[in-house]
């Protein structure tokens, strides 16, 4: 009977201890694309000072071409462009941004996972795909708008 107890015991802690290191792992994935999701948005943040810096910039090459005796129409639709592309590509961030806190609290941001739940680390690893997809697409919005409006104004 005692042989029977050890043997049932030691195979529950051994069950238990499997199903921690796959819910581990799978913590660890979570907590691994978070910071590379997390890096991206810290990678573009800087950039925002100089994007609405090239809107100004833009705005007031477009007023003085439209104040200039000879303006062109395409010149001017040119720069339009160039600062809507801007603005879209800082109102991604902000909606961005908004959608990520929404989603994860501080705690999941910082620290990782509390929870063990399968399901709910399937569900929060799910959410967090889609905002990283959606930080790489902010990322290269932002960064596309910028090389575009400086290539504008060096012309």
């Amino acid at each position: 009977m005692k042989t029977i107890i050890k043997v049932l015991f030691l195979t529950l802690v051994i069950f238990s201890f499997s199903c921690k290191e796959e819910q581990s792992e799978d913590s660890k994935a979570f907590d691994a694309q978070m910071k590379e999701t997390v890096q991206i948005h810290d990678d573009v943040m800087p950039k925002m000072t100089e994007l609405n810096s090239l809107i100004s910039k833009l705005e007031k090459e477009k007023e003085e071409i439209e104040a200039s005796d000879n303006f062109e129409a395409e010149e001017v639709e040119k720069y339009e462009i160039a600062i809507n592309d801007l603005k879209e590509a800082h109102d991604l961030m902000m909606s961005w941004m908004k959608n990520f806190s929404n989603s994860f609290s501080r705690t999941e941001i910082n620290s990782g996972l509390a929870t063990k739940n399968k399901d709910s680390i399937k569900a929060k690893q799910e959410m967090l795909s889609a905002q990283y997809n959606s930080a790489e697409e902010m990322q290269e919005a932002i960064t596309t708008a910028i090389e575009n409006a400086q290539l504008l104004l060096s012309e």
